[in-house]
């Protein structure tokens, strides 16, 4: 136990918990993503493919609210589409293509106007006009369509011909309903030229719940790794093939330490722990009466020698 409350181990722990913490946090937020989109899919999926409904059953007035719940509701109305009015959205990518979606205002019998997205056009570029795209059917029209929140735009980014966001008070005036527009499904009778039709809703989940189980697998591996690292180093104390004042960084009772002294050292005397007064004049005694020394084995005679090595080193020797 003396292990795990050293200084570094302590450290270890502390960054290894704090790592686990943010990888937690990732994986809530990555669920949190993977909630609202599944909650957008299934918007998607229960209102894209609903039989349409009077458009006033939804926007009662040019400036009722349209929920986020309601979005891809499906509509109906029946008015005239004001073609020289037309403008186009910029950045409206396609398959991977870039291109623009062509707005056009619908005077809604009853009062109010809907800006209507009518379809896309390949392009890019703030020059964009919606002067050669195919025009809507002229006369009264009944419109089909999805309704979506409206985007808040910003006048500076507009031009006479083209918008960055879809904002209808910005771009119809007072009289448009002001917080949704038309994603156009059909028109009836239909445009003598088609558009090419709009992207239709993504419902692809993405990788959010993957994200979430990597960041979780992430942290449970940091802990397990940090904890498999301290049973390992304290296995190699106990075996001896480690230090405890090393592993612990602390002095640790019952270990010998042996004090060196460097001018001896470089006098060129060496003193080997243990080796007594008495036990140097045995040795001396031993040499003066021509005793064949006692043979010390390799394995002792490697440590002795990597000893002498080490102090060199140390010495500059």
């Amino acid at each position: 136990m003396k292990l795990l409350f050293s200084r570094r181990w302590l450290q270890y722990f502390a960054f290894a918990i704090v790592a686990a913490l943010v990888c937690g946090l990732l994986a809530s937020w990555q669920n949190d993503r993977r909630a609202n989109r599944d909650a957008e899919i299934e918007r998607i999926e229960a209102h894209y493919g609903a039989p349409a409904v009077p458009l006033d059953e939804v926007l009662p007035s040019t400036d009722a609210p349209f929920s986020e719940d309601e979005e891809w509701t499906h509509v109906q109305a029946t008015g005239t589409y004001r073609t020289d009015e037309s403008v186009v959205a910029r950045n409206r990518p396609k398959a991977g293509s870039a291109g623009y979606w062509i707005l056009v205002p619908f005077d809604v019998q009853g009062g109010g106007t809907l800006l209507v997205a009518r379809g896309w056009e390949s392009g890019s570029g703030a020059d964009a006009s919606a002067a050669e795209a195919p025009a809507p059917p002229p006369g009264e029209v009944t419109i089909s369509a999805w309704l979506r929140p409206a985007q808040e735009g910003d006048p500076s980014e507009n031009t006479g011909e083209s918008v960055v966001a879809v904002d209808p008070p910005l771009i119809v005036g007072e009289e448009a309903y002001a917080n949704a527009y038309g994603y156009l499904d059909s028109e009836e009778p239909p445009p003598a030229e088609p558009l090419e039709a709009l992207p239709e809703p993504n419902t692809d989940p993405g990788s959010h719940l993957s994200y979430t189980f990597q960041w979780i697998t992430f942290g449970i591996m940091i802990l397990v790794g940090v904890a498999y690292a301290a049973k390992r180093e304290r296995a190699a104390i106990r075996r001896g093939e480690r230090d405890d004042e090393l592993a612990e960084d602390s002095v640790v009772d019952g270990v010998e330490y042996v004090v060196v002294d460097k001018e001896a050292l470089k006098a060129g005397g060496v003193k080997r722990p243990g080796r007594s007064q008495a036990a140097a004049r045995k040795a001396a005694l031993a040499a003066n009466l021509g005793m064949e020394p006692r043979k010390i084995p390799r394995s002792r005679r490697r440590e002795q020698e990597d000893e002498d090595a080490a102090l060199d080193s140390q010495l500059g020797v």
